[in-house]
């Protein structure tokens, strides 16, 4: 996009209204078909039909999936890695569902050490806001115990964490849990360098778009993921209130942003103003491996205000799931995503300190 073109766009879009505050919590969910992000070939039906399972095990009511799939097909909803707000609403009219569960199937490794993960997050069909995130990636041999009696085969692993993440979502619908639990943080997951312009104010809670990150490595889809777990990080803090994916996606559609280079500034300006944010977060994942002796993640990222039009923050962060560890893995990371997890709980905290 030219700074010419954005300027016009800026101008088309100065009479938008603000965000809606979030509604009563959902009553009915609809649960779009999960996302494959893991790199591999998985078994999605399979998948989709245990977190329903899971779910309904816990007292949550959710639309029928042949209800659910009728529904994708009319509107032609391709890709189910994130919701727009309109065919949110569609689906509180045809379906009459309260809130859509968009699920993302991040990690999937059959053969031993077992590893499976996954990242849920529930958007309002009232107003396209995110009403709770929670995630979890683990391997099968994490919890050895003695004589390996704690070791799972991939389903033990499978059953361990649909029934965390149901009973969390069911948790916080109840008024019990919270709505976008923290990963664990920790001094050894820090960026390894940041820059805080003395001009970042968040003082008050703060509305942040977060793009998908420029991808650099070898794995497919690590910039969407490590862009999720900010997001659920930020969510986390309960200082800022992140704009759901799908409407980011949907509104880069609509007017034709590109991004093949990062975010730019101009770029930006257009996306704060498009969903109404304070600030707008991108970066670069240079590396995101789940490797055998221990997972790596590298990433850089910046955030832009709108107040004053300018990068407020910028950081580079690196680690490895064996930082720190000297005896018998304590403490050892064992999948990229619940490294890249508190990767992104650090990097909020530090963004979070004045």
């Amino acid at each position: 996009m030219t700074r010419a073109g954005a300027i016009v766009l800026l101008a088309a879009l100065a009479c938008a209204g603000p965000r809606q505050a979030l509604g009563p919590r959902p009553r009915k969910i609809a649960l779009l078909p999960p996302e494959n992000r893991s790199g591999v070939v998985a078994p999605m039906n399979e998948v989709r039909a245990a977190i329903g399972a899971a779910l309904r095990a816990q007292g949550v009511p959710v639309v029928d999936d042949a209800a659910m799939d009728q529904f994708v097909a009319n509107h032609r909803v391709r890709n189910t890695a994130g919701i727009d707000r309109a065919t949110a609403a569609a689906a509180a009219e045809e379906l009459g569902a309260d809130a859509v569960l968009v699920s993302v199937l991040d990690l999937y490794q059959p053969a031993r050490p077992a590893k499976f993960g996954l990242a849920l997050r529930l958007v309002s069909t009232a107003e396209g806001a995110i009403l709770w995130i929670d995630g979890e990636a683990r391997t099968s041999d994490e919890s050895p115990g003695l004589l390996d009696l704690g070791v799972l085969d991939l389903k033990g692993l499978q059953a361990r964490i649909y029934r965390d993440l149901a009973a969390s979502l069911a948790a916080w619908r109840n008024g019990e849990g919270s709505r976008a639990p923290a990963c664990d943080g920790g001094r050894r997951f820090r960026p390894d360098s940041r820059f805080r312009a003395k001009s970042l104010d968040l003082s008050a809670p703060k509305t942040v778009a977060v793009l998908p990150f420029l991808n650099e490595s070898q794995r497919r889809a690590a910039g969407e993921l490590v862009a999720l777990q900010l997001a659920r990080q930020l969510e986390a803090s309960g200082r800022f209130r992140v704009v759901e994916p799908g409407e980011m996606r949907d509104e880069l559609r609509r007017y034709r942003i590109v991004m093949e280079n990062g975010v730019s500034l101009d770029v930006a300006r257009v996306l704060l103003e498009l969903v109404h944010a304070d600030l707008v977060v991108g970066g670069t994942v240079y590396d995101y491996q789940d490797a055998e002796d221990a997972p790596m993640v590298d990433f850089s990222a910046v955030v832009l205000q709108r107040q004053g039009e300018e990068i407020v923050w910028q950081s580079t962060s690196h680690a490895r799931g064996d930082d720190g560890v000297f005896i018998l893995d304590a403490g050892r990371v064992g999948t990229a995503s619940a490294l890249s997890c508190r990767m992104a709980r650090a990097l909020v905290d530090d963004l979070l300190r004045r």
